[in-house]
Parts: structure tokens; sequence; C-alpha cells
């Protein structure tokens, strides 16, 4: 009998992602996110019948890969498998896309506490049943702590799937571990970077604290907007190892989300380094803190990455009329988004008005960039590849990249279309 697999989001698009594997008539979902429109309404993956799945995997903590997963609880609860960090991290990111969005979700907090109880903690490299077919092991994937690639195996096949993975060392993330990874029939990989080539890290760092001194130097303050879940944290390390003498302040989620990963330490690359950064640093506690920030020459760290909300957005409108100012944006502007029009137009998006002070933008992604996706395929050696988590000409390009140099069956998944095995 045959394997199924349906791709319900992430098809031709970054986001969104959800995997349904079929066989016997039973189902393992791998992720289950979101995406949001251009009005920032949130569109949900397409779903199958929650009384034929017979458990959920989340790679990881990010809503474009978690966003639908609590609408599978409205009326059952089947078990769900992540690593510990990645649960409780989770669990903030529902929270508060509840705040943001309940209006239109498709769940509430009721279903985000019926899939806690459903939880199955996993570690990698140890095997999980799941079901009666499904066995379903996880490896580091290097995108964030606690992100996982998941290795399944069903009908006698065998599929990876890399949900977001990273091959590159980072300050605090190791690379992605495939070491010991049994034969792949078909290897399900993200390709959002698939057309890109990333500067080498250590440059971009060096521009980063460059860029911190001379703001600093002559007076001024420096807002980063950073994405919660690692963005932020990655930026506090590289900072904190300088001992650059200048105030720091941290604010938002990034607060919520460094605690997470300090209590988790086997997930990060240098756990002394991340707590440093966290002693040393001012932790911004209410609007006390938060109105003096900003007045005095520093830095300050804040989610929304992408500038659509949060402290980022307060702290922008106190510092864009200052030449002396900077906004360094370190996470992906999507378009539509108020970082994206900073970036192009150089305008605040509320009011029209020019942004005057400095603007830059750096690469410090925690995806594998082009070199890094073939090399992770070469390693893998998978009989086939099917892309997901790109946007269309990139996957295009990716794949044509991997037949030339590589000569694998590759395919760019085509949401609601069926693959068997």
């Amino acid at each position: 009998m045959s394997v199924e697999v349906e791709v319900l989001g992430g098809a031709r698009e970054v986001g969104r992602a959800s995997i349904a594997l079929r066989y016997k008539g039973r189902v393992l979902l791998l992720d289950a996110g979101v995406n949001f429109d251009e009005e920032d309404k949130p569109v949900f993956a397409r779903t199958v019948p929650p009384r034929d799945v017979d458990g959920i995997v989340l790679t990881h903590a990010h809503l474009d890969h978690i966003g639908t997963a609590p609408a599978y609880y409205i009326t059952y609860q089947p078990p769900i498998i992540a690593t510990k960090p990645t649960f409780e991290m989770a669990r903030l990111m529902w929270e508060d896309f509840l705040k943001l969005n309940g209006y239109y979700s498709m769940y509430e907090d009721a279903e985000v506490k019926r899939l806690m109880e459903a939880a199955v903690y996993a570690r990698y490299y140890s095997p999980i049943r799941v079901g009666d077919e499904f066995s379903v092991t996880l490896y580091p994937a290097g995108h964030i702590p606690g992100s996982a690639m998941v290795y399944v195996e069903v009908g006698g096949r065998r599929i990876l799937y890399t949900g977001d993975v990273n091959t590159i060392y980072t300050k605090l993330m190791e690379p992605a571990r495939v070491d010991g990874m049994p034969p792949v029939d078909l290897m399900i990989m993200e390709a959002t970077y698939g057309a890109s080539t990333h500067p080498p890290r250590k440059i971009v760092e060096e521009r980063l604290v460059a860029i911190v001194e001379e703001v600093v130097d002559r007076g001024g303050t420096v807002l980063i907007p950073a994405f919660s879940i690692s963005r932020g944290q990655e930026v506090m390390m590289i900072l904190a190892e300088r001992d650059l003498g200048i105030d720091v302040a941290v604010d938002g989620m990034v607060r919520q989300v460094t605690d997470i990963f300090l209590e988790n330490p086997s997930y990060i690359r240098n756990v002394e380094l991340l707590a440093k950064a966290r002693e040393e640093f001012l932790f911004v506690q209410g609007w006390q803190d938060r109105r003096k920030v900003w007045k005095r020459p520093g830095v300050i760290i804040a989610s929304a990455g992408m500038l659509k909300g949060g402290p980022s957005l307060y702290y922008l409108k106190k510092i864009m009329g200052n030449p002396k100012n900077a906004v360094v944006m370190v996470s992906f502007q999507a378009p539509g988004t108020p970082g994206r029009k900073i970036l192009e137009e150089g305008l605040f998006h509320e009011t029209g008005e020019p942004i005057r002070a400095r603007v830059e933008w750096l690469d410090l992604s925690s995806h594998a960039d082009r070199r890094g996706l073939l090399e992770l395929v070469a390693r893998i050696k998978p009989a086939k590849v099917l892309i997901v988590h790109s946007d269309g000409t990139v996957a295009d390009s990716f794949a044509q990249l991997v037949r030339d140099k590589l000569g694998v069956d590759v395919e760019v998944a085509e949401e609601g279309r069926k693959y068997t095995l």
C-alpha cells in the first residue's frame, strides 16, 4: 500500500507550512502554520478531519509552522510531538496570536489548553511511535532552539521533513545534524533562500557592532527591531561578546523567550554568553523603564521584528525624527509590513512621515542559503526531493540547481496535490 503526501500549506509560498502523510486511512500531520494577508488578517493552512489524525509533529515555534495547530483540538485531542522549548515558546506565541487576532481565529484559549494537555515531549534521536503505523524521530535543525527535522518511517517508506533549517554556526545555534540518519526516500525541504547566498556571518556581525559604536559615540540611540524567538537573542549575544561598554535594553517578548532558552541550556550553543547578556543588559520591566531608555545613548532590542506592533513600534516613533539615531533591521521584512515600507521608501507607515534616523538592514538569517541547502541534500542523498516553504520562482530555481548539480529527482510542491510513495 502506498504512502500519500499532501501539502496543505507552504507550497510556492514562505510560511503557512503543513504536510499531511496518509497511510491506511490514518494521518500524521507535520506542522500546521498560518500566514497573514495584506490586511494583516490570518490565513490558516488547510486542514484534514481531526478524527483521521493519529498525531501532529511541530518542527519549531514560529507561527508560520504552528498557528493552525490548535484548531485540531476543538473536538479531538490527538497527541502532539515537539521538543520542550518548542512547546514552551509555542504557548507564548498562541496566546499572543489570540490577543491580536482572536476575532479571526479558528480556535480560542480552550483549544490551546487542550493541545498542551496532549503534548508529547520529544528528544532528538529518540524514536516515538505514533498510532499503529508511524514512527517519528527528531533531528536538530539548527534554526532556533528546539527546532527539529522530522524523520518518519511508515509503510516501509522513509520521509524526512526539514521544517526550517540552518547549516552554519551562529552565536546561538549549532548547525543542523544529520549524522547517522538512515536512508531517505523522500526529502520534503524548505528553500526559503534557495536563490540567495548569505554574506559571511562574521562580516555581518562586525558590521552590526560598527554601526552601534558609530551611532552611540555621537550620542544616538540604536533601535534593533527583532523577532522574539532567536533573532533578538542572537543580537544580544553578538553585543555581549564584544564588551562594548554600551547600555543595552531588551523589551517585548524577547525577554520571556530568553528566559525559556536559559531554562533549556542543552538546546543553546553558548548558554554562558546568553546568560552574560541576560545579566548585563536591562530587561525593561514596564513603562517607567520604557520612557527612559530611548532618551539616552545606547541600544534597544525589541519585538516586533517587522514593526507591526509591540514595543519596537513605540520606540520607532520616539527616535525616528533624529538623524543621530539609527534603526537597524535584522529580521526579514515581509511585503506590506511597516519595516518593509521603511526600507523601500524611508517612510513611517502610520503618517507617511520620512524616517530621519539612519536606516540599515543586516542579513542575520536563521535559514540556510542556496549553498547550505544544496550541501544538505548532498549529505542526505534522498531518492527524491519535494520543495516547500519557498516563493515560486525561488523554488523553481533551486529545483533546477538540485537536478543539475546532484542529479536528484525533484519537484516543487503544489498546494492540495497528493504525491505517492
